[in-house]
C-alpha cells in the first residue's frame, strides 16, 4: 500500500469495540506459526500456483486494466508488468521463506516487527472503558498537523 509492503486488516463491527477486534487479529496472527508449520507440501504448492495463477489472469474487462495501470501515474511508479514479477518471485519461493519472513516480521516477539493499528471508535462508544484498556505502547494523536510535521513520508507521497 503507497509503496510499503505490508499486511493490512480492516475489522469493523457494531458488536464489539475496536481493542477486542484488534485482540481477535493478534490472537490470529499468533497462531498463524502453527498454521504455516503445519501445511504440508502439497498444499503450499496449491497456494501458491492459485496465487500465481491469479497474478497472471488476463484483466476481465477494460476498465479493470485501465483501473490498475492508472493507479501507478500518480505515484510515477511504472511497473506496468508488476504482477509477472510477483509471480515469478513466488515460483522459486519456498515455504520455509514463508515460515521465517513470519518468524522475521510478523512473529509478536520479533525486534523487527512494527504495528501501526487505528481504531475508529462509534458515537455510542464508552470512551472511560476505551481509556482503561489503553496499554502504555499506546501512542493517541491529538494534533494531526504536528504528528504529521514530525514524520518521515516517503518521498513522493505515495
Amino acid at each position: 500500500m503507497f509503496g510499503v509492503f505490508g499486511f493490512y486488516f480492516i475489522v469493523q463491527s457494531s458488536e464489539y469495540n475496536p481493542i477486542y477486534s484488534q485482540r481477535r487479529v493478534d490472537n490470529f496472527m499468533n497462531g498463524l506459526e502453527d498454521v504455516l508449520q503445519g501445511l504440508d507440501d502439497d498444499s503450499f504448492e496449491n497456494y501458491r500456483g492459485g496465487l500465481m495463477a491469479k497474478l497472471l489472469a488476463k484483466n476481465s474487462s477494460f476498465i479493470n486494466e485501465t483501473n490498475r495501470l492508472e493507479s501507478d501515474y500518480p505515484c510515477k511508479r511504472y511497473t506496468f508488468d508488476y504482477a509477472k514479477r510477483v509471480a515469478e518471485e513466488l515460483s522459486s519461493l519456498q515455504k520455509e521463506d514463508v515460515v521465517n519472513f513470519y518468524k522475521t516480521y510478523l512473529q509478536q516477539s520479533s525486534p523487527k516487527r512494527r504495528r501501526l493499528a487505528i481504531r475508529g471508535w462509534g458515537c455510542k462508544t464508552d470512551l472511560k472503558e476505551a481509556a482503561e484498556s489503553q496499554r502504555e505502547s499506546v501512542q493517541v494523536i491529538e494534533d494531526l498537523e504536528a504528528f504529521k510535521m514530525s514524520s518521515v513520508f516517503h518521498p513522493n507521497g505515495c
